[in-house]
């Protein structure tokens, strides 16, 4: 838990269509608010059924079938985009904080915040975008933590990598809801390593 009266952080992922920016479509969308640990995971129905990649589907696991409402399953468990982006809103706006202090962390944070900005833009609904331009990426943290220690990983800043580090089990690896669980462990032992640090330095 970490307490903020100013600022809401919330760790998230997300696992898409496919890696092309301005065309991919979030499938699974899943959020962590770090004040109290409370997770809520969403599964969205693509639209653009043009652009989904199956390698893609064949790395998250999501099926064809079920993001296309082509399956009872799909039609009962992925929603569409412009109700999850409402529900969304709705469960952020429970923090009472203003959306520029609200701050996305995660493991290359860059594409699951740009992925997100775009289904609100794909939905008209750029305005009420409730994230700020504030990122923590926990993937950066970590190779900058390092480089200044002069001891970067040769194997890499991958999520597997820094969980395999700080001794993290990830139940199911490339799904939103697992990766986020993961992810926010790695971060907050980011956050303890570096106040042990401080306190050491003050010592």
């Amino acid at each position: 838990m970490i307490d903020n009266t100013q600022y809401s952080f919330y760790v998230g992922d997300v696992e898409t269509t496919g890696l092309i920016l301005g065309e991919s479509e979030i499938i699974e969308l899943s959020l962590i608010n770090l004040a109290n640990d409370s997770q809520k995971t969403w599964l969205l129905k693509a639209k653009n059924t043009a652009t989904i990649d199956m390698g893609a589907l064949k790395i998250n696991g999501h099926k064809y079938e079920d993001i296309t409402h082509s399956s009872k399953h799909g039609k009962e468990n992925y929603k569409e985009p412009s109700q999850v982006i409402v529900e969304i809103e709705n469960w952020l706006m429970e923090d009472n904080v203003s959306t520029i202090n609200r701050i996305l962390c995660g493991q290359n944070v860059a594409f699951d915040h740009y992925m997100m900005q775009f289904l609100w833009k794909a939905n008209n609904a750029a305005d009420s975008f409730p994230f700020s331009r504030r990122m923590l990426d926990t993937m950066q943290i970590e190779m900058f933590c390092d480089l200044a220690q002069s001891s970067l990983l040769k194997e890499g800043y991958s999520l597997s990598n820094l969980a395999k580090k700080y001794g993290v089990k990830n139940e199911k690896a490339h799904s939103a809801a697992a990766d986020t669980l993961t992810t926010k462990e790695i971060f907050k032992k980011q956050i303890e390593q570096m106040k042990s640090l401080f306190l050491k330095n003050k010592a």
